[in-house]
């Protein structure tokens, strides 16, 4: 076959370009092979892909349960969606994006790197979602876990809460970052899931995206105290190194955290890499790492992880066991105080935190009276906006710290104070006090959101506990003392 040439250019028969094509197209990826994903705080996909090794010896052992999804961690995608999400990604396969051939992404005990995310004090945060190939988009919408969240059932669509919508945007480059502000709660603190929905406009093409970020949220008003790094050298394979971490005043374990060292961690910068990771995941209490930014990272290092404790110095030790298999025995939960504000405006952010003196493995729970919506209770650090109220109320807070061997409690009072816009000013005596002798009758107090006046002189009754018919009778009630009723 003759082949001409003309104007410098090569002029292919049109039977071989039609075979070129038809080879093309076959080596053409699907539409939903490389577009995109969360990229901070990380997608589950793209963390193992970026920043293990998941396909030899991984540092997070489910990175290497789904080695074959890291390669394509931008396509977690199902097509035709045009937003019916619950129609095509199921309850408890909602980070494998409905597939089933990618459900170790929903794995129960999926380990794998958690991101530390401090909103500002309005609960703001900037997230980055890669587009590896830029597309008109209806929306990227932004959720968070709740506490109804259970690894073992999955993750399900009623655990989640908006926090983000995007609304249309146009298309941008490839590889290009779209920023995403979202809003967290002040109460949704602590481990939680991130979870990204990525839909591409139908005029463009109607498959949505979709991501599992794993976050560890931190209050603002938290801050990483420098505790000391990590030291050590060359240990054996099947050893067990705990991190003991003390009460840097009283000097009783607080946490103890260990691993068993595996063929490849000997190294000190690969235990305690090792070590770093296994505390992060799990501590309530301090971070070990490097501090970048905001973040405590660990590092493959030998001199560069640092403990940090949470607004507080630590100290610290690491032992060594031989054998593997038996760390040290849990420690019971020593003296437990509360810290925080006495008094709060309405609307105004708090923060209490509950401190043990000792203990190991703890578990806590918190008791609110009268009772705010929307508190994680089962958390060391409780924050939320104080409740907008009418009058001023006196709340108690109860945390009961615990774990195998016993449990310890500690107590709290805080005050809020009414919401300043024109309403009822509280009463001239103020909120109830217990210690205090009320020899007039038909004194105003507050108490638990209510107005109530006495009949008689009394001290140490509390508002309500004798009946409608006792001491204390609320303001505008039938049943009111007949000499206050005027007043």
């Amino acid at each position: 076959m003759t082949v001409s040439r003309s104007s410098g250019k090569l002029i292919l028969p049109v039977l071989a370009l039609s075979q070129i094509a038809a080879s093309l197209m076959a080596i053409v990826p699907s539409t939903s092979s490389a577009h995109g994903s969360m990229v901070n705080p990380p997608s589950r996909e793209y963390a193992c892909n970026t920043f293990d090794t998941p396909w030899n010896n991984p540092t997070y052992p489910s990175c290497g349960k789904i080695a074959s999804l890291s390669g394509s961690w931008m396509s977690n995608a199902q097509g035709g969606v045009k937003s019916n999400h619950k129609d095509y990604v199921k309850d408890g396969l909602l980070c494998a994006g409905g597939k089933q051939d990618w459900k170790a992404l929903d794995a129960a005990d999926f380990k794998g790197r958690v991101t530390s995310v401090t909103p500002d004090a309005q609960g703001k945060a900037v997230f980055e979602y890669k587009q590896t190939a830029g597309h008109i988009s209806s929306y990227f919408k932004t959720y968070i876990s709740k506490d109804s969240y259970d690894p073992k059932r999955g993750l399900r669509w009623d655990d989640l809460e908006l926090i983000g919508d995007s609304g249309k945007l146009p298309r941008p480059e490839n590889n290009s970052i779209t920023k995403l502000a979202v809003k967290i709660p002040a109460h949704l603190t602590g481990k939680r899931v991130v979870y990204s929905v990525w839909q591409r406009d139908p005029s463009d093409n109607a498959e949505a995206f979709y991501a599992c970020s794993d976050v560890d949220v931190v209050a603002n008003n938290i801050e990483w105290k420098a505790s000391g790094a990590l030291e050590g050298g060359q240990v054996n394979t099947g050893v067990t190194l705990t991190l003991r971490v003390f009460d840097k005043v009283r000097g009783g374990d607080l946490e103890q955290h260990s691993i068993v060292v595996a063929k490849g961690q000997e190294k000190p910068e690969q235990w305690m890499h090792a070590l770093a990771t296994k505390t992060n995941l799990s501590s309530g209490l301090v971070r070990v790492g490097k501090l970048i930014g905001s973040e405590i990272k660990p590092q493959f290092s030998a001199s560069e992880n640092q403990v940090f404790g949470r607004n507080q110095q630590v100290s610290f030790a690491i032992d060594q066991h031989h054998g593997g298999t038996n760390p040290p025995d849990d420690i019971a939960p020593g003296k437990v105080t509360v810290s925080g504000k006495a008094e709060a405006k309405a609307g105004e952010v708090v923060s209490l935190s509950a401190a043990v003196a000792v203990g190991t493995n703890l578990k806590y729970l918190w008791t609110v009276s009268p009772s705010i919506s929307g508190l994680t209770l089962n958390t060391s650090t409780l924050n939320f906006k104080a409740p907008e109220l009418k009058q001023d109320t006196a709340y108690s807070f109860t945390v009961n710290v615990s774990n195998a061997l016993g449990s310890q409690s500690g107590k709290h009072n805080l005050t809020v104070k009414a919401k300043e816009d024109g309403a009822t000013p509280p009463p001239a005596e103020g909120i109830w006090d217990a210690k205090k002798v009320y020899n007039k009758i038909c004194t105003k107090v507050s108490h638990k959101g209510k107005v109530w006046m006495n009949g008689w002189w009394i001290q140490g009754k509390e508002p309500g506990s004798d009946g409608v018919w006792g001491v204390w009778r609320v303001v505008g009630a039938p049943e009111m003392h007949s000499d206050c009723k005027e007043k």
